[in-house]
């Protein structure tokens, strides 16, 4: 006998011939009652079940697919970091409720001290987490030349409508990248930017001058977010473009379309950067929803800014006499014979350096001296010091200020403005973990380096969230960058090009501040929390008070 007619044979009833149904059973019976309905809600399990099961098919190859590489760095000997089992280790690049930092601090916690790297997914892309800095300083420099390329440059294949992305060392990669470092950099040497250091001392004096206007109209509260933003938009219009942009005139109150423009490009390029990372997942939907970094109008704006600059600087037959970016782009134009899109591609190279990263890093910076009057005080009296009979500084005095340095670097360290870098292997290397254990690092491979969590280390820098700049006494910054331990700019051939644009754009607001004005705490209440992307910053209004000092 079949095993289905044993089964049918075991539930069949025993024949009573004395047994009668129930005249209500049988009236229910007769109009579909009980026993029908048993029999639909059967087919009702049986459907769902059928539909589970189904669900479960569709999805399994969706699991298998987020999970495959799971096993990828036990296989190969390297300490795991254990990832969800959808969302990897970073979980918040798809759920949107933790920023980098905050996703990376337990991981750094757990392994740090104990292990040189340890294996992370980055959705279900595997990924090397560094957590020495020594083994940092070997990524960035010693051996740069098998970690050449950055992860951003890899977003390019799936960006190629983006024609001023692609003219952007940031975004480049290998021997094009090199090319276009070498053009863009020239225009930022330390003799250009010392030659238009009348630029700097010019957006100083409106800077201060602006101040005063709008702490007569508050009873001394400035709301600092947005002064800080004018005046980068201040400096880099006149550096980059050699026009001025009003943002830091009598009518500057009203909005600005330049510093507008300015924000929506960056706020969009920073956003898209944190979903180019999330998408990994999917990298096919980049293309598919048309992904790029630059909004379309912003580059229309951007490409008319730069050419109306270069028609009135043509007009005006000082093609090379100002000592600005401008002047270095018609020089690239008449040696090197580039189009208008890569001169505007250069111009926006350096509106990324000196916009919106340093802005905010000036922000920080005069809240962390509004809450620690001391060093404020302290560097007060180093920049009075400084003052020639003019009530001026020279741009060799400013540049070795070492309290005003050291005030820096510890804003710098504490804000961790660009939190982590994200290299790419680009030449087969190998990691040596222990004494006796290495690790080999296949081509394509990316390796993330936390300096936030470095930066925030107490074994590194004792009591770290406490704004201490005496810390770096002594040129003290110089080693700890060194080391690998201090990395506000990167380091290495891929520094951050506008570094030295960024730390005089930093020290001359300061300077001009600072030796004006007292700033002081105000009465709200300020928070710091990640935000949408990669760091931890202040949010919100920051509004404090600037109290004019007597002279």
């Amino acid at each position: 006998m079949s095993v289905i007619n044993d089964a049918v044979q075991l539930v069949e009833p025993q024949a009573d011939h004395n047994f009668q149904w129930p005249a209500e059973a049988n009236n229910q019976y007769k109009i579909g009652g009980w026993g029908c309905r048993n029999i639909e809600r059967g087919n009702m399990y049986l459907m769902i079940t059928v539909l589970l099961l189904l669900l479960h098919l569709l999805l399994l190859p969706v699991y298998l697919y987020l999970t495959w590489h799971h096993r990828y760095w036990q296989r190969r000997g390297l300490i795991t970091a254990k990832p969800l089992t959808l969302l990897g280790t970073y979980p918040g690049l798809l759920t949107r409720k933790s920023n980098l930092v905050e996703d990376i601090q337990p991981i750094y916690n757990k392994y740090k001290h104990k292990h040189r790297a340890v294996g992370v997914f980055v959705t279900r892309q595997p990924q090397i987490l560094v957590l020495d800095p020594a083994l940092a300083h070997e990524v960035l420099v010693d051996n740069f030349r098998c970690y050449r390329d950055s992860l951003t440059s890899s977003y390019m294949q799936h960006a190629k409508l983006d024609k001023y992305v692609g003219r952007n060392p940031f975004w480049a990669s290998g021997n094009y990248w090199r090319r276009l470092r070498s053009e863009a950099q020239a225009g930022l040497s330390v003799n250009r930017l010392k030659l238009g250091y009348a630029i700097w001392e010019q957006s100083g004096k409106k800077l201060t001058s602006f101040m005063a206007q709008q702490a007569s109209k508050q009873h001394n509260i400035v709301e600092t977010r947005d002064l800080c933003f004018r005046y980068a938009a201040d400096v880099m219009c006149d550096f980059i473009w050699g026009i001025e942009a009003g943002t830091l005139t009598a009518n500057g109150e009203q909005p600005n379309k330049v510093q507008q423009m300015a924000t929506k490009w960056t706020n969009y390029t920073f956003y898209m950067i944190s979903m180019f990372m999330a998408s990994i997942v999917a990298p096919f939907c980049r293309r598919l929803l048309r992904f790029r970094f630059y909004p379309k109008d912003t580059d229309e704006f951007f490409s008319n800014l730069t050419k109306e600059s270069i028609e009135l600087r043509l007009k005006s037959g000082e093609e090379l006499q100002r000592a600005d970016y401008l002047s270095h782009l018609l020089k690239l134009r008449g040696e090197k014979e580039m189009s208008h899109d890569d001169l505007v591609g250069h111009a926006l190279t350096v509106l990324l350096d000196g916009y919106d990263t340093t802005a905010t890093a000036l922000l920080h910076a005069l809240y962390y001296l509004a809450e620690h009057s001391d060093a404020q005080q302290k560097l007060r009296n180093e920049i009075l010091r400084s003052l020639d009979a003019n009530k001026t500084c020279s741009f060799d005095q400013l540049c070795e200020l070492p309290y005003l340095e050291q005030v820096v670097y510890e804003s710098l360290r504490l804000s961790s403005l660009i939190p982590q870098y994200t290299k790419v292997c680009t030449h087969p290397t190998t990691i040596q973990l222990s004494e006796f254990k290495s690790l080999q690092v296949e081509e394509g491979m990316t390796i993330m380096i936390p300096n936030y969590q470095f930066h925030h280390d107490a074994k590194y820098f004792p009591d770290p969230e406490v704004f201490r700049p005496e810390r770096f006494d002594n040129g003290a910054h110089h080693e700890l960058i060194r080391q690998g331990i201090l990395l506000p700019f990167s380091d290495g051939p891929r520094i951050c090009m506008g570094m030295r644009l960024a730390l005089l754009t930093l020290k001359s607001a300061l300077f001009h501040i600072i030796s004006e004005y007292q700033v002081v705490r105000g009465k709200e209440q300020i928070k710091v929390a990640g935000d949408s992307g990669f760091g931890v910053v202040l949010q919100g209004n920051i509004n404090l008070e600037y109290r004019r000092l007597l002279k």
